[in-house]
């Protein structure tokens, strides 16, 4: 901790397909409001589909705790995706990655 990711901010992210086959789906947010908006809009949905989250932008290990407050009982890591950014072309996030496409 911290852990940054330059490449990436909060965002609007333009959904598009891709054919990634046999990717867990996985989902990338920071310690932010438009992080908390989104978790508690698509909670649900990503326990459904059992997504594996990355918090991409977090300051402490106490800010991470509140980020996985935000949606109990699923998988969160802390790590930098400037990786994923660069090889996905992602600027932003909340945004979900599934085989078949990349979706806010």
């Amino acid at each position: 901790m911290p852990v940054r990711t330059a490449r990436m901010t909060p965002g609007t992210v333009q959904g598009r397909i891709i054919n990634a086959p046999g990717l867990q789906p996985l989902f990338l947010v920071g310690d932010d409001e438009t992080s908390r908006r989104w978790l508690q809009e698509r909670g649900a949905v990503l326990k459904q589909m059992q997504a594996v989250g990355l918090v991409v932008n977090v300051a402490t290990p106490e800010r991470l705790a509140v980020v996985r407050s935000w949606l109990p009982d699923a998988l969160v890591s802390p790590a930098s995706g400037d990786e994923l950014s660069q090889r996905l072309g992602l600027n932003h996030y909340p945004v979900l990655i599934t085989p078949t496409a990349i979706e806010q």
